[in-house]
């Protein structure tokens, strides 16, 4: 195949599989709302938010790292090494989170389902991570289409069976497992130059490069569910599987990050390290604006066709709660960004400057979210939401505009 073609390869399969990826959710929830109701929709999203949580101490955020090693400082061996211990840690993690859990035993498995589920998850982020170091991210995508497609169905044919989520939630994991260990090898067997070995002699070096990018990522989902724990705690599972409904259509805004974002990284990093600062600042500013515009675009879709799509959808009316749905594009939009400036930030090599943003943002919302969920419910949790969602995208484009300035003001002066 010609360079070409693996580039037309790249992007295709790159959408493909981001859409599967991020429509799972989505579609799950369908499944639950529709087969065995709003309280099961509340329990599922709860579980599915704290595993997603949890898939970040899986990972330890090492893909921005690992994927832009364009001179293969490290061997493959060394992240797989790092992350099969870091995926042990997340299971110890979840194992005791559960146990010491207060509420229904049916959350608690469920939980564990779904946080093997994403461990799973992290082991195929692994794969894709050095698939897109190679140039080959088409092979992540068509990883990623099989296993959605492959757990989706396996998922609502257990469920409409059996109206159980046991036995859905472990369906979804062996059929995960069966496909990581059987088409995603076959994959991962065309790299001659990537075995499969135990090395942990640059794990440490490995963990402090990516060490702030995995706290900023964990505290990041901590700003994204800390209104989901607020409303597990003062509301009840039906207004948590409303939430979560409304929460659905902002994920279009973060595909259309996707669908760019990723193949750019290995290119923007290229750029960054060839010193091409002024490309690089353009470029960064081309897609702020696209993702400003695709939010806008959803804002006006969301206003005009969002609540009879979801009514479609889930079965649910949320008429009167049509404001909130139009608070939650201006949400999608503001996260997509501070996505964004992270992996840019990633790649200029300054992530320790994130910490302090992202902490400083979970602090905000800590106090926050209870408060508002307590005063206005759902309102007051996507309100929160936003107000700390501002505060990190005005800290994240300092950042982005200091280390810029930086580079920029160091090459004019040699």
């Amino acid at each position: 195949m010609e360079l070409g073609n693996h580039a037309k390869s790249n992007v295709f399969w790159n959408m493909v599989g981001s859409i599967a990826e991020s429509a799972l959710n989505l579609v799950l929830l369908i499944v639950v709302n529709r087969l065995v109701g709003e309280a099961g929709g509340g329990i599922f999203t709860l579980a599915f938010s704290h595993a997603q949580m949890m898939y970040y101490l899986g990972t330890l955020e090492v893909r921005p790292i690992h994927s832009t090693d364009v001179k293969q400082k490290y061997r493959f061996a060394d992240y797989f090494s790092l992350r099969t211990a870091s995926c042990i840690l997340m299971m110890l993690v979840c194992a005791v989170y559960a146990i010491l859990l207060d509420g229904d035993p049916l959350k608690k498995r469920f939980m564990m389902y779904m946080c093997t589920y994403k461990m799973l998850d992290a082991f195929y982020d692994l794969f894709a991570s050095m698939f897109q170091q190679h140039g080959r991210i088409a092979f992540s995508g068509q990883v990623s289409t099989v296993r959605v497609f492959l757990v989706l169905l396996g998922f609502t044919l257990t469920l409409l069976l059996t109206r159980s989520l046991d036995a859905a939630g472990i369906v979804m994991v062996l059929i995960s497992l069966l496909v990581l260990c059987t088409y995603n090898m076959r994959k991962w067997k065309q790299f001659s130059d990537v075995p499969i070995a135990f090395q942990f002699s640059h794990a440490r070096e490995i963990l402090i490069a990516c060490f702030p990018l995995f706290v900023s990522v964990f505290v990041m989902l901590y700003i994204s569910n800390a209104p989901k724990y607020a409303i597990d705690r003062y509301c009840t599972d039906v207004i948590q599987n409303r939430y979560s409904i409304l929460f659905m259509p902002a994920f279009v805004i973060n595909l259309f990050s996707q669908f760019i974002l990723r193949p750019m990284l290995t290119s923007m990093a290229e750029m960054w390290a060839d010193a091409r600062f002024a490309a690089f600042r353009k470029n960064v500013l081309t897609m702020l604006l696209g993702i400003c515009l695709v939010t806008l675009l959803g804002i006006g879709g969301a206003w005009l066709l969002g609540i009879p799509f979801l009514r479609l959808l889930y079965g649910v009316d949320l008429t009167e709660e049509k404001s909130i749905l139009l608070l939650v594009m201006v949400y999608g939009g503001l996260n997509a960004v501070s996505v964004f400036l992270y992996d840019m930030i990633a790649v200029t090599r300054q992530q320790k400057w994130l910490l302090y943003a992202y902490l400083l943002s979970a602090l905000l919302i800590f106090f926050l979210a209870p408060m508002l969920v307590q005063r206005m419910q759902m309102t007051g949790a996507i309100l929160s939401s936003i107000v700390a969602q501002v505060f990190l995208n005005i800290l994240l484009l300092i950042i982005m505009g200091c280390v810029l300035h930086q580079a920029l003001k160091k090459q004019s002066s040699t």
